[in-house]
């Protein structure tokens, strides 16, 4: 009997110690991003190392290396890529040449061998806009003294600890957009929710997705003012200090953007 006993509460152990791993490279938050589809996201933007010649996961969510990639001979490690580059990342896709190779169907060193994918422009709008409660799921932030977005999983418990405030009262929802409610007052929504790394490894526990500002346009301080991460098409996601929109319309898929992949939640 206590042999059996033992082996019982053994078992036990590793259920649960398997429920409560983390899988590698992923943030463990489920996503709706259509009435019938969920994803989680990956733990960082994409990078691509010329030396190892391989795709990573920055180390952190927060993490982005530069501007552009125009001095990418001096680089070892970038993270912008053309549109639709997955097969050639060091190479800027063009208009003409149409065909989107998604960088997830590629190994990524630190993906953990799971089956990545990018977002379509309708995933991001719905994640972003059209998910049920989306607006109490969404706020600006500063992690790490980087500014950005972040989008909290369908199901979400606040840590006990962390404070949050969503855009829900400082933001309107258009047919396309989420824009603050009063651009006229140069309130920075991303100084409402700071977090350091501890306070944000609570957040990012619990399944909270954070997106940086990647790019510098209009940058007087030397700070990132946008952001722009790629979708299956040459929509992209776009993030400014005054909306975000999810699906904006790009007239030169040659631009240099960010990639932060996914993965499909299968259910059982």
């Amino acid at each position: 009997m206590k042999r059996f006993l033992f082996f019982g509460a053994m078992c036990a152990a590793m259920l649960l110690a398997s429920c409560d791993s983390k899988e590698e490279g992923t943030i463990n938050g489920v996503f709706s991003v259509s009435e019938t589809k969920q994803v989680k996201f990956s733990s960082g933007n994409l990078q691509y190392s010329k030396t190892a010649g391989t795709l990573q996961f920055a180390e952190h969510q927060w993490v982005i290396l530069g501007e552009e990639r125009v001095d990418w001979d001096e680089k070892d490690v970038f993270d912008k890529f053309g549109w639709g580059s997955g097969d050639k990342p060091t190479y800027e896709r063009c208009e003409d040449e149409a065909k989107f190779v998604d960088w997830g169907t590629q190994p990524i060193a630190n993906g953990g061998g799971y089956q990545w994918r990018t977002l379509t422009a309708e995933e991001w709008e719905y994640v972003v806009m059209n998910r049920p409660n989306a607006i109490n799921l969404i706020a600006y932030g500063t992690v790490e003294g980087a500014k950005g977005i972040i989008l909290l999983p369908d199901e979400w418990e606040q840590p006990s600890d962390v404070q949050f405030t969503s855009l829900a009262d400082t933001a309107k929802v258009t047919s396309s957009s989420i824009d603050v409610k009063n651009i006229s007052d140069e309130t920075d929504l991303t100084s409402i929710n700071v977090y350091d790394a501890a306070t944000w490894e609570k957040m990012e526990t619990a399944g909270a997705v954070f997106l940086p500002l990647t790019t510098w346009s209009f940058s007087d301080d030397g700070k990132p003012t946008e952001g722009e991460y790629w979708s299956t098409s040459d929509d992209y996601m776009s993030i400014s200090l005054a909306s975000i929109w999810p699906a904006r319309g790009c007239t030169v898929s040659a631009f240099e953007m960010a990639v932060r992949l996914v993965k499909d939640v299968v259910k059982e």
